[in-house]
């Protein structure tokens, strides 16, 4: 076996002990929920929708069919759209 120094395996053993901690750090952290800087950007025939915590659609800012901004109430009534 190649002759290794010692202070050369404590440190790759320290690099992959960081290794497993960025891992696992990874998996705990929850989701991003804020943007704090910068633009949200939508393109395409796409749309931002806002969805309540039940899964019902609150309001959509894009283009569905000629409407670009539609807001709904928590019945699910459609309450404004322009």
């Amino acid at each position: 076996m190649a002759n290794i120094p010692r202070d050369i395996t404590d440190r790759i053993r320290d690099l992959e002990r960081q290794v497993r901690e960025l891992t696992s750090a990874a998996n705990r952290v929850p989701a991003q929920t804020a943007i704090r800087t910068g633009a949200v950007v939508v393109s395409g025939p796409g749309s931002l929708d806002v969805v309540d915590d039940t899964g019902r659609l609150r309001a959509r800012i894009g283009v569905q069919g000629t409407k670009t901004v539609q807001v709904w109430d928590v019945a699910g009534t459609l309450v404004f759209s322009q």
